[in-house]
């Protein structure tokens, strides 16, 4: 009874609009599905946002996107980004622990987040794929995808060159790209960005630098090839090279911790205190200097596709690189305590083979074949200066030689093998119905190396003691206090699974679409490279699996003015894996484990009016219940483990990053002023519920309600080939925690890390 009111409404509303194409809303288009379709034709739950979007927002991360897309959280933890779709994500501060949320880069699974740092340049689109999506995407796109499409060759020479100056971050951007045809066949086109400028947390141990002090480069070179016209090789390079003063953007927190923790200020906190530095939340902090962030990156892309016809052949060909360097004062002072440094290099390979035939006729096919090969070379190195003091007794000998020290060093090679194949039937021509299939390999091994040596420097490598006593006794001393055990240690692992997908669609009109999918997804299991107790049961964590369903109806009415989506799903999790840390005075330990269970359910509602031909508005909202259906034997957050319960049990509390509720509301008013020139007006207000940001149910790394503004003024040419705003975020100035983790050897205090304060920026475009 509903879809058929709902049809009768459509066509009611359809006939008694005449056709004014004016206020039409744009069409989006997406690949979603692999294939470029209409956004309303696609039965998933998605978000879109455009390129010229991105950049009349000034949007040039991807943690920005937590503004603009509800149940959708990014926060950056040094140089990656950690995603969250509907209260499922990525776990802390692990480097092996993989997304929940696949990035692709044109149609390229990206393995390690720090790798797309060059993403946001020169786009077409960003694609927020919502709940899992494994028959096209893999086995790590179990809550969700972000999909980004950069653009090609167009037919005609064009470009842009935009600048950007933030006034409250001192912070300048330049970018451009240019392209277009060089003959009847070839097609070129070249983009670049150069970023220099503060942060937003000044750090008194620097001066009064604010920091992250960011300078990063970025370009990529597109050739596009078309010999006959049904044969296009597109091929793309990009690179990254960025510096950056000041690693992650925390600051100390609960110093001294709330009562509730008996033993009062200890260890950093107490440094902290005694030499007067400040521990309050509010973007000011004291760290030492030699803190820092190197990153560079190369990719390579290679497409080649073959239209026969009935069949459409292509093969997608990548290679990336990633070097990557962190020096991060963990203590949260500025005296020489705790210093972590990891280095990493990281390398991806991937092949894939798709065919496809078209969609007009009553059935078509969607079929390939995948391979990804990835080896990381990793670590961590520890400066365990605090720990000196304690070098007495029968460890005397090892404190004339430097500060204590501690290694991780990892290597680990992992292999995936897919096919997939997706048929779709269409018995009518409003009716569809969707069957698939992806069957994956994942093969992975470790070898784990660590130790104990010497710390001759703030950041640096390890130095192992200079004879075998001596390094016998450093071990000794590491165990003794509580850092875990020196072996060499390696494992494999193989996960197979094979995840079915079934969708059912109805199409009346071009206007409605009414559809309900069923889809299965499945996340390999892999290693906790931070693992310290020689435990071999804790050296490895297994795989998790989903169940997910989703109901939906995408409208258009009034001769597309209106476009009104709205979708009810859930989501089942089995054996979710699980990241956290855990403070027992001495130290924080890092514990991957699987939970039994946890579910997310909810609805999500997303409309935009085009009320005239000037003036459009938008909401986006979700509503969200997500929490463990069973997580027994969870590690205790650190007032649990001040109250003597290490494990706890966490069923039926809420995950990470899921708020009750979250939504983004937008007016967006375009007009002409004068026969040359347009106004521009933007308001747009992102609200949402409170949210835990740790996954052990920590009541200190939590965030209340709250609502961010932003708005943007600018003029325009008629022609849109220049236009020049204002971009004000979070005009509120509200402080929001968006990560945090447990301070060292001070159970009850905590590194915080919180978002962008208010902040104007100046921008103008040129396009030709």
């Amino acid at each position: 009874m509903v879809s058929v009111g709902m049809v009768a409404l459509a066509a009611q509303a359809q006939a008694q609009t005449p056709p004014q194409p004016e206020p039409a809303s744009d069409e989006i288009i997406v690949t979603a599905q692999r294939r470029v379709e209409r956004l309303q034709d696609v039965p998933i739950s998605a978000s879109v946002i455009s390129g010229a979007d991105l950049q009349k927002k000034n949007m040039t991360s991807l943690e920005q996107l937590t503004a603009e897309t509800p149940a959708v959280v990014v926060t950056k933890g040094g140089a990656a980004n950690r995603l969250s779709i509907r209260g499922v994500g990525s776990g802390d501060n692990n480097p092996l622990f993989e997304q929940s949320v696949a990035t692709f880069i044109d149609n390229v699974y990206q393995g390690r987040s720090r790798s797309n740092g060059a993403s946001f340049l020169d786009i077409a689109r960003v694609e927020i794929l919502k709940g899992p999506q494994s028959v096209y995407f893999g086995n790590n796109s179990i809550a969700g995808v972000l999909n980004i499409v950069t653009r090609d060759p167009g037919d005609r020479l064009e470009g842009y060159a935009r600048g950007s100056y933030n006034f409250d971050f001192n912070a300048a951007t330049i970018e451009g790209a240019v392209g277009g045809p060089i003959s009847d066949t070839l097609g070129i086109r070249v983009a670049g960005v150069a970023t220099r400028g503060n942060g937003y947390i000044r750090d008194e141990g620097l001066g009064g630098l604010r920091i992250p002090r960011v300078r990063s480069y970025a370009g990529r070179a597109t050739l596009r090839w078309q010999p006959i016209e049904e044969l296009t090789w597109t091929v793309k390079a990009s690179a990254e090279h960025s510096r950056q003063t000041g690693a992650i953007a925390d600051e100390i927190a609960y110093c001294p911790p709330d009562p509730l923790f008996t033993a009062g200020a200890t260890g950093s906190c107490l440094v902290a205190l005694n030499r007067g530095e400040d521990v309050k939340l509010n973007q000011v902090r004291s760290h030492s200097p030699g803190q820092g962030i190197d990153l560079d990156t190369q990719s390579y892309v290679s497409t080649l596709a073959y239209d026969a016809g009935p069949l459409e052949l292509s093969a997608i060909t990548a290679y990336s690189h990633t070097k990557y360097n962190q020096r991060l004062d963990t203590d949260g002072t500025s005296a020489t305590l705790t210093h972590f440094t990891t280095p990493e290099r990281f390398s991806q390979f991937s092949q894939e083979f798709r065919i496809a035939t078209p969609r007009d006729s009553w059935v078509a096919l969607d079929a390939g074949a995948y391979f990804n090969r990835e080896y990381i070379h990793g670590g961590v190195n520890y400066n365990f200066t605090s720990l000196n003091s304690r070098l007495t007794g029968a460890f005397a000998a090892l404190a004339p030689l430097g500060s204590f020290g501690q290694y991780d060093d990892y290597r680990q090679r992992s292999k995936t093998y897919a096919t997939y194949a997706h048929l779709t039937f269409r018995p009518t021509e409003e009716l569809t119905l969707s069957v698939g299939g992806r069957q994956s390999w994942v093969d992975k091994s470790i070898v784990l190396n660590q130790g104990f040596g010497i710390a001759a420097n703030s950041f640096g490598d390890i130095t192992p003691y200079p004879d075998a006593t001596l390094q016998a006794l450093g071990d000794r001393f590491g165990t003794a206090a509580g850092l875990g055990v020196a072996a060499v240690r390696s494992a494999r692992r193989l996960d197979a699974h094979f995840s079915p997908s079934a969708v059912l669609s109805y199409q009346p009109t071009p206007a409605l679409n009414l559809y309900a999918k069923y889809t299965n997804g499945f996340k390999a299991g892999g290693f906790n490279g931070l693992e310290h107790t020689g435990a071999a049961a804790a050296l490895s964590f297994g795989p998790e699996y989903v169940d997910g369903y989703e109901a939906g109806i995408k409208s258009q009415w009034f001769n597309r003015r209106l476009t009104l989506n709205v979708a009810v799903f859930r989501n089942d999790f089995s054996d979710l894996q699980v990241s956290a840390s855990q403070n027992f005075g001495v130290g924080v330990v890092n514990v991957i484990g699987n939970a039994g269970g946890a579910r997310a359910q909810g609805i999500e509602v997303e409309g935009r009016w085009r009320i005239t031909s000037e003036l459009t508005t938008g909401l986006s909202l979700t509503l969200l219940d997500s929490k463990y259906t069973d997580y027994r034997n969870a590690a205790g957050n650190a007032l649990d483990v001040q109250q003597g319960r290490p494990f706890v049990d966490l069923t039926g509390t809420r995950t990470r990053y899921a708020p009750k509720y979250s939504g983004n509301y937008t007016l967006d008013y375009l007009a002409p002023i004068t026969s040359g020139l347009k106004l521009h007006l933007n308001g747009n207000a992102f609200f949402t519920g409170k949210y835990n940001f740790s996954n052990n149910n920590d009541p200190f790394l939590a965030q209340d309600a709250y609502v961010r503004l932003g708005a943007i003024i600018g003029l325009a040419d008629a022609d849109d080939r220049w236009e020049v705003s204002l971009v004000g975020k979070n005009l509120t100035d509200k402080l929001v925690r968006i990560f945090g983790t447990n301070l060292a050897q001070s159970r009850g205090s905590y590194l915080i890390g919180t978002d962008e304060p208010r902040s104007i920026a100046i921008q103008a475009n040129l396009r030709f």
